[in-house]
């Protein structure tokens, strides 16, 4: 399947973008104003409540409106769960069936809003868990179809193509290297670890919580000792900086 057979399979059909406030799912939603003309469409930005910074959220208001498509956009998140309650109850997410993050934070909004076909800004470049993954992909568990238009640039192409469209990039990026949709995550690189719990307000509650999380497994127990190891590290050592902006990011599926 060729991009403009994407194009042709969303231009006659309803479907909902799936934006985190990161550079991929950004550049994705820049992908469809450029390809789709129909009006059929929406945008779904999932808060994870407790978990994501206030920047993010606003990140992705002003673009919506810089761009001319609020109308379109849908900001939805838990008002019955916290993420750190869920934490020091659950323990760390991970993969399998004890990433219960997605699961009650992401997919339960995305079911409730969102029409059947997904466009996300998945990458395969991301992770070799993504190695597998097609343009479109049909996921009989959810009745959902969800489709990947980029999921074969670069990350080059991204910042590109964001940049070509004049569209600034979550200032998150700037500060903890990541968009701050998930500001604890078990998958950020070290540096990421080391920006975030530089933030006097969230090193208090990830690491507070943390200590007191259900540690299930040795895979949690790396997790949680690996952000406690770097809780007195103020500064990013220089092997910290090869580490480019956006890495692992959390682009909703």
């Amino acid at each position: 399947m060729s991009e403009q057979d994407i194009i042709q399979y969303l231009s006659n059909r309803k479907f909902t973008v799936l934006w985190s406030g990161g550079k991929d799912s950004t550049a994705t939603l820049l992908w469809v104003l450029d390809h789709i003309q129909h009006e059929k469409w929406n945008i779904l930005y999932v808060e994870v409540t407790g978990n994501t910074h206030y920047l993010c959220n606003q990140y992705v208001h002003s673009v919506a409106r810089l761009l001319g498509i609020h109308n379109k956009l849908i900001h939805a998140r838990r008002e019955d769960l916290d993420f750190f309650d869920c934490l020091e109850k659950w323990g760390v997410p991970i993969f399998g069936k004890y990433r219960w993050c997605l699961y009650q934070f992401k997919q339960r909004p995305i079911k409730q809003h969102s029409y059947t076909i997904q466009v996300t800004g998945i990458r395969r470049s991301d992770s070799v868990r993504r190695k597998n993954i097609k343009l479109v992909e049909f996921f009989r568990q959810t009745q959902s179809i969800v489709v990947h238009p980029i999921l074969y640039w670069t990350k080059k192409q991204v910042l590109e193509y964001i940049a070509k469209h004049e569209i600034p990039l979550n200032p998150c990026y700037r500060l903890f290297r990541h968009s701050g949709n998930c500001m604890f995550c078990p998958y950020h690189s070290l540096s990421q670890i080391i920006l975030t719990l530089q933030d006097p307000g969230w090193r208090e509650i990830i690491l507070e919580t943390l200590e007191r999380a259900n540690q299930r497994g040795y895979i949690s127990e790396n997790v949680i000792a690996r952000w406690l190891k770097y809780r007195n590290q103020s500064v990013l050592l220089s092997s910290h900086f090869s580490e480019k902006c956006g890495g692992g990011e959390d682009e909703q599926r």
